[in-house]
């Protein structure tokens, strides 16, 4: 009996195999094998998609071309028909040939009103015909032939007469003829590479007519009788057309032609490194002719053809380009070993990259496991001091707490009741120290309070010293009620107004408070005695010196947004030079306290202690202009223990 094989036992086995080597190894294996197979996989598959896509998108260019061209072509076909029209629709030509027809027979008696009648017509259309050559660029010649006659282009100035037809009953019996009268005044273009050199002459002793041309042909008729006239026949050279679609023949790797339905082929600035037209164009020229436009692939010798063709119904020619396919993807060819190229760089940048952060996993596992061991060797003051902040960093940081947590639980093993009996002397001290600062604001209140009622006995009633010791023993109870750790910003005015108030006894000329609040003091809250101290450096520093008139200290509230209100504290007094205020911001921020800056110093910090690094004090002034000290609270509506 064959039992099943456990499929998790190979797994096994190769997870055991693995295990024998070190993490490093595995890793790179797994990496390279990794990254070498979805590179080479992505590049070859992109490799393939971009070869297609270079494919399509130049036979698509190469469309694009060939239509072009044909729409030139197009163009110039239509040309050289309104031309030729326009001979046709010309009354006055019309009826020089219709007289000519019926003055010939007499003029060849020798009737001569009728020779010479004959000879003004022949003149004025023979002058026609030449006009519409020297009109029209790329034409070769221009005649009329009618029935036993024919007419052709004036002599140049060497005698030189137009082409003619050598043999009109030869003319008569070709194709050329035939179709023209067939088309019943419409035109007809031929390739004619074949006919023009047996039928048209430009000299009588010449052995060879006008080679290769294409020729438009129109059947001309009397315009009232509808009358057969004769036959307008233009051979136009086919080197003009390749001429204007010269700007039409610049794809690298490719040739393009001009091709006639008999055979003409004339390339339009060929090069001898692009492709030729194939000798065996049999196949090529029926598919050409047989589609108005297309695309194919041809293969000629060894190497394949990308053929694009374009033409128009009704007409002879048809533009060709040949470029050869592995011409056109030789970039695509290119990017396929730059591809590989980077393949290789990207290996060999991961390996070394993977080489460095395999070495930055090992170096701090092996140092963390020295640590580790000399722990438990009994040594708890090797710590390991991470050097990153990564995972491992926090692992070896954790581990450096918990050798702490130990080294603590051990000192408080031993030295638990020497601790104790240290913090409990310490709380004593504390708790005696905070009943003499209670006791000593007392007995200084009460004794104040006796001497009041003392001044008052003695002088029958009130006076300015029991009004003095009146109001400085209503500051000192503010101060020995402050208990709670925040007051409303309400009782800190009435403290700030108050304190103002004693200060006042010692001055002849009073210092005015002006305090103005766009919100209700009584409903904020502000750490206790924040104001008194900011007040006190007004008066102390701002107002020094000689009493002057007019001294103010204005307090005024105001909310700097939704969530945060302003306290501006300002005096008229002497002001500071900015040198003096960055000093004192200087002061209030560092560790050293300058004199006199304590009191600010004191109110920052707690106002940031309250509420945060964002909230505080901001001090501006000027040189005889004062200063103004800014304290920044949020907007609490309730009484919340910040510090």
């Amino acid at each position: 009996m064959v039992y099943p094989r456990d499929p998790h036992l190979l797994t096994r086995k190769l997870v055991s195999k693995l295990r024998k080597l070190n993490i490093f190894p595995r890793l790179f294996l797994v990496f390279c094998a990794l990254l070498f197979a979805s590179t080479a996989f992505i590049t070859v598959f992109n490799q393939a998609s971009y070869s297609r896509e270079v494919e399509n998108n130049t036979v698509k260019y190469l469309s694009v071309l060939v239509q072009n061209a044909n729409f030139k072509l197009q163009q110039e076909k239509e040309k050289f028909e309104q031309g030729m029209r326009a001979f046709t629709y010309n009354e006055s030509m019309l009826s020089a040939i219709a007289q000519n027809i019926a003055l010939q027979e007499q003029a060849e008696q020798g009737e001569p009103a009728a020779a010479e009648r004959y000879a003004a017509n022949r003149a004025l259309i023979e002058k026609k015909l030449l006009s519409l050559k020297s009109r029209m660029e790329g034409i070769r010649a221009v005649l009329f032939v009618g029935e036993h006659t024919q007419y052709n282009m004036e002599m140049d100035q060497n005698k030189v007469r137009g082409a003619f037809v050598r043999d009109l009953d030869a003319f008569y019996q070709t194709e050329l003829y035939t179709q023209t009268v067939a088309s019943q005044g419409y035109p007809v273009w031929r390739d004619a590479v074949e006919e023009t050199p047996q039928l048209f002459f430009e000299r009588d002793d010449g052995r060879f007519g006008i080679l290769g041309c294409v020729t438009l042909s129109y059947q001309v008729y009397a315009p009232e009788s509808r009358d057969a006239l004769g036959m307008l026949i233009c051979c136009i050279d086919p080197q003009y057309f390749t001429k204007i679609l010269r700007e039409y023949s610049s794809q690298e790797g490719g040739n393009t032609f001009i091709v006639g339905e008999n055979g003409l082929v004339e390339g339009i600035a060929a090069e001898f490194d692009a492709p030729p037209f194939p000798q065996a164009a049999d196949t090529l020229f029926q598919t050409v002719f047989a589609q108005n436009d297309g695309n194919l692939r041809l293969q000629e010798g060894k190497r394949d053809l990308l053929v694009s063709f374009c033409g128009t119904p009704n007409f002879p020619l048809r533009i060709v380009n040949l470029t050869y396919r592995d011409y056109a993807l030789q970039k695509a060819d290119k990017l396929g070993w730059l591809n590989f190229g980077i393949l290789l760089i990207v290996l060999v940048i991961g390996a070394a990259g993977f080489y460095l952060t395999a070495i930055s996993i090992a170096y701090p596992v092996t140092r963390l496991i020295g640590a580790m061991q000399r722990v438990g060797a009994g040594d708890f003051d090797a710590v390991y001091q991470p050097e990153s902040r990564d995972e491992i960093g926090v692992l070896c940081k954790e581990f450096d707490h918990m050798i702490a947590d130990m080294k603590e639980l051990i000192n408080r093993v031993y030295v638990s009741e020497t601790r104790e009996k240290a913090l409990a002397l310490a709380e004593k001290s504390a708790q005696l120290d905070a009943l003499q600062m209670q006791v000593n604001p007392h007995f200084l209140y009460n004794t104040l309070d006796m001497i009041r009622w003392q001044c008052m006995y003695e002088n029958g009633g009130e006076s300015a010293a029991s009004d003095m010791i009146e109001r400085f023993c209503t500051l000192l109870r503010m101060t020995i009620k402050k208990s709670e750790k925040k007051e409303t910003i309400a009782d800190s005015l009435l403290h700030a107004q108050t304190y103002l108030e004693v200060v006042n006894f010692r001055h002849t000329s009073k210092i005015q408070l002006e305090t103005t609040f766009a919100f209700e003091p009584a409903a904020y809250f502000i750490p206790c005695l924040s104001l008194q101290p900011i007040l006190e450096n007004a008066i102390r520093h701002g107002f020094s010196g000689e009493e002057t008139e007019n001294r103010k200290i204005w307090i005024r509230g105001s909310y700097q947004n939704e969530k945060n209100l302003e306290i501006c504290i300002s005096d008229n007094g002497h002001g500071m030079t900015e040198e003096q205020t960055e000093a004192l911001r200087a002061s209030m921020e560092g560790q050293q306290v300058e004199k006199g800056s304590i009191g600010l110093r004191n109110v920052d910090q707690r106002l940031k202690l309250c509420y945060g690094e964002h909230y505080g004090i901001h001090i501006e002034s000027q040189p005889d202009k004062g200063t103004r000290v800014i304290l920044t609270i949020p907007a609490e509506m309730e009484d919340t223990d910040g510090i």
